[in-house]
This record gives structure tokens, sequence and C-alpha cells, in this order.
């Protein structure tokens, strides 16, 4: 569904006070839509504790910086003869990552998830990592066209991706109004 941003912010107001169940939200939207968001909305959203969810992590900047440059340097020169290790090495930082970020907040907004499609990461992390009282809410660069949800949906048919379909509920989905 098509929301405002303060449409959304209602939306997931009454989902962040759920105790039961999956806990794993998706808004979808332009670039510039979903900055936009981040910067006037999302800082009013209150989380499932009654506080402003801390800023959003930007997944592709974190995962790098938490790989040393050296491992980084290693992995960029054997991709292309090990691409399941660096696959394997990406995916163990992200779950590390999320499970990090969750102990020290009840919920948690992630950006820029570029990486994680570009590798074809699995995404069970997240659906694994969003019980037990603990919220992921993921803003993905998208749209959806029927029952179909393709990502990065601004650049190049190439590099589009598409979105799980049992990933997320639908009601656990929001599309930013342009």
């Amino acid at each position: 569904m098509k929301l405002s941003d303060h449409e959304i912010n209602a939306h997931l107001r009454d989902k962040l006070q759920n105790i039961a169940g999956r806990h794993l939200y998706v808004i979808l939207g332009t670039y510039e839509c979903l900055d936009r968001y981040e910067r006037v909305a999302l800082p009013e959203l209150l989380g499932p504790d009654n506080q402003k969810l801390p800023a959003p992590v930007n997944v592709n900047r974190t995962l790098l910086e938490r790989i040393p440059d050296e491992e980084v340097k290693m992995l960029v020169q054997s991709e292309a003869r090990r691409p399941e290790h660096v696959r394997q090495r990406l995916y163990d930082e992200f779950d590390a990552l999320l499970s990090e970020t969750l102990a020290g907040y009840p919920a948690v907004a992630l950006k820029q998830l570029e990486l994680l499609f570009a590798f074809d990461l699995e995404l069970d992390k997240l659906r694994i990592r969003a019980v037990n009282q603990k919220h992921i809410l993921l803003m993905l660069a998208g749209e959806r066209t029927s029952e179909r949800i393709t990502l990065f949906h601004e650049a190049s048919p190439q590099w589009h991706r598409t979105l799980p379909a049992t990933l997320v509920p639908e009601d656990h989905l929001c599309e930013l109004t342009t």
C-alpha cells in the first residue's frame, strides 16, 4: 500500500507495539523518498520502548568498516576465484552486525543494503533476528508491481533484484508515496 510518511509512521507505531510474531518490516520507495522519510518522519517514530529509534544503520558502509582493510583487499582479489568465501564472510559479518545492534536496541532501521543483494546473500538472518520483541525495519529502494517487489528499480534493469515474496508479510510492507 502506498502511504505518506506520517501514514507509514502510524502503521508502524501499531506494529512496533506487538510482542508476538515476526517483527520484520519494509518501507519501499525511491532513494529520494527514502532520504526524505529518514530525515523528516523516521525521527518521530517511537519504538516498542516508546523511545525514538536510533539513526538507521547504513549496512553497506558498516559491513565494510567491520572487516579489516587487509582482509577487504584479500576478499576483493579472491572474489572471482572464491565467490562463496566472500559471500560467507559478508553473511557472517551481517549476522554479527544484526546481533550486536539488536542487543542494544529493541528496534533498528537498516538502509543501504545493496551489498547484500549484489552478493546474493541469504536474507534469513533478518527473519531469525526479528523475533522475541526485536524489530527490524528495512528501508529499501524499490517498488511493487502487482505481486512482485523490484528492488533498485531506478537503476538499469541488469541491477534490478526481486525481494523474496516470503520474506515479509503483506501487512508489514509499505510503499512511500512520491
